[in-house]
């Protein structure tokens, strides 16, 4: 008898084989146990075919996605899976736990939380947060409270968010779940209308420095803000959008910027910001406009952009549709 290499204790052929061949997973944490076992079987295809059409880790060259899966499944030894927390709202779902692997002889375990989504019927893996070794911590208490994401090609994201009137219990809400939306998915921002409400906020968190790669800091909320000062010094840097995953540009934009807003407790913020701090509210406040930051390229580079920008809205809508 052969046992699961999920470490379910369960024979493999009444485990994950029958997902292996085209079973759906009933949920989150059975696609979870299944791909682990085919990242121990390399089973590249089944791991392509499970990943969500707009994961950061999706690629549409094939071929070396494939290799590079089963590079790793060569390389690393299986040797047990620890879940540690199951979660499951709607169409979204988080599982974490702790792989115990070996790459060649050294320690290589991992703790993730994994962010799940069900389009068309289908549970996909879309993206996680990573530590390493066993780390528990990265387990919450509470509900799940994350929202759907909007991609590219849906019309909110071009539209220009509404005023909030009033900072009620729903907004606080939304607040709460933007943020914990935010941190599943490692950005450093999130607005409103990327979780498909069309209202002037956005969330983000502070970085300890004007580095890119800074460690993060407290989690902020910005409402109704309004850039009141930009600076005459621009710079130019790489960023990206969990809107339209996989693509990264150069945009330029002002060094220095003044920002004026208001926070969950109603009171009227006046702020400073230079940087990637600043890099990263003008960003979000471009969202509220119903600004990508590919609208800041200049033509030539847009038109580049265009097939992969058509590619990608055509994956996430057929998954949806299916």
């Amino acid at each position: 008898m052969t046992r699961c290499p999920c470490t379910s204790g369960k024979e493999y052929a009444a485990c994950c084989k029958p997902l292996h061949e085209g079973r759906l997973a009933k949920d989150a944490l059975e696609l979870m146990r299944s791909r682990f076992s085919a990242y121990a079987l390399d089973l590249a295809d089944y791991i392509i075919a499970t990943t969500h059409p707009a994961s950061p880790h999706y690629s549409e060259d094939k071929f070396n996605w494939k290799r590079s899966v089963s590079r790793f499944s060569k390389n690393c030894s299986f040797q047990k899976l620890e879940v540690l927390e199951f979660k499951e709202k709607g169409s979204l779902a988080t599982v974490t736990f702790t792989a115990h692997i070996l790459e060649g002889n050294q320690d290589a375990t991992f703790t993730e939380k994994s962010l799940f989504e069900k389009m068309g019927g289908k549970w996909f893996y879309r993206s996680g947060q990573l530590r390493e070794g066993h780390a528990p911590n990265l387990a919450t208490e509470g509900q799940l409270k994350i929202l759907p994401l909007a991609y590219y090609g849906d019309a909110v994201l071009k539209k220009k968010g509404e005023p909030v009137l009033k900072i009620t219990e729903e907004i606080r809400k939304l607040a709460d779940e933007m943020i914990d939306t935010m941190d599943a998915c490692d950005g450093v921002g999130l607005a409103a209308p990327q979780v498909h409400h069309s209202v002037r906020m956005f969330v983000i968190r502070t970085l300890s420095n004007t580095e890119e790669n800074s460690e993060m800091g407290e989690a902020k909320v910005l409402i109704n803000p309004k850039i009141r000062q930009i600076g005459s010094e621009t710079w130019e840097a790489e960023e990206g959008c969990l809107s339209i995953p996989g693509f990264r540009s150069i945009v330029k934009r002002a060094k220095e910027i003044e920002v004026e807003y208001t926070n969950l407790d109603g009171k009227v913020i006046k702020e400073r910001a230079s940087g990637w701090l600043a890099r990263v509210i003008l960003h979000e406040n471009d969202h509220i406009d119903g600004v990508l930051f590919i609208d800041r390229l200049n033509l030539e580079e847009q038109k580049k952009l265009t097939p992969d920008l058509e590619k990608l809205k055509r994956r996430i809508h057929d998954h949806k549709t299916l």
